[in-house]
């Protein structure tokens, strides 16, 4: 039996992590990704004896010793089995997203990670003000999957969220049939003052349910979009009274769903 989870080592210090795709027995050796040796070695100037979390592709989590650096190659040895408390959300969240200017989607991507984000989903709307096309498409989705990758790291997540390659509007209605609950953010229901729209919505989820999320760019949606979306079955929800920013949505929805489902004490989610 393995102990149980926390991300400290003895000395009172968080352990960094990396994640792994296949580990094996205990006692056993692996060596780390390229990146992640250059990482541990030249950035946290790991030296050997010292000891990191691993976690491999099944989400189980190890304690390792770094037993050798050879170059720049580091070779850990597996020490321990750690077991406990999953630190993922109850429920699988995707965040689809307009295109936005700047970092706003790093942020997004970063933020949504240590938040719990299952999947991310960037998609073209009619008022985006920025295009993706080409090799930018494909250069956006590695620079985004890179930054989803050191979050979960950092927050010790158990598993690295998706970062989709764009898809269109059509795709997004296309694909919303595979989720168990479908959500747009859409500033036009708060002004109604339907507030209760969310708080319904998130006592509807259990355990293992899968959620899509989308939301504007910073033109938001138009009412077109917005009503294609309910006819493929979306729900509209609003955020709270204040308008908030493209990047501030997704992180305050998923705050919300990270109280209900991890805080409360909700049983069924």
């Amino acid at each position: 039996m393995g102990r149980d989870y926390s991300p400290e080592s003895r000395g009172g210090h968080l352990m960094q992590q990396y994640f792994i795709e296949q580990v094996g027995q205990l006692g056993a050796y692996v060596e780390l990704a390229k990146d992640d040796a250059h990482h541990l070695l030249r950035v946290m100037r790991a030296k050997v004896g010292e000891e990191v979390t691993l976690v491999d592709s099944k989400q189980q989590v190890f304690r390792a010793k770094l037993n050798q650096i050879e170059g720049k190659i580091a070779t850990l040895q597996l020490i321990e089995q750690i077991e406990g408390q999953s630190t993922e959300l109850s429920v699988q969240v995707t965040i689809a997203t307009g295109l936005s200017k700047h970092d706003k989607l790093d942020w997004v991507v970063q933020k949504g990670t240590e938040l719990g984000m299952f999947a991310f989903m960037p998609i073209t709307l009619q008022r985006d003000v920025v295009k993706w096309t080409g090799q930018k498409i494909s250069q956006r989705q590695e620079r985004l999957q890179k930054i989803a990758k050191e979050a979960a790291e950092q927050s010790h997540r158990q598993r690295i969220p998706q970062v989709h390659l764009l898809h269109s509007f059509k795709e997004v209605l296309a694909a919303s049939a595979a989720y168990t609950h479908c959500l747009v953010a859409y500033e036009e229901v708060a002004k109604a003052g339907q507030h209760e729209y969310l708080n319904q919505a998130l006592h509807n989820f259990t355990s293992g349910d899968s959620v899509l999320c989308v939301f504007g760019s910073e033109g938001g949606l138009t009412e077109d979009e917005v009503s294609q979306l309910k006819e493929h079955g979306f729900e509209t929800i609003t955020l709270g009274p204040r308008i908030l920013r493209t990047e501030t949505a997704p992180l305050y929805l998923l705050s919300c769903i990270s109280f209900v489902t991890e805080m409360t004490g909700k049983k069924d989610a």
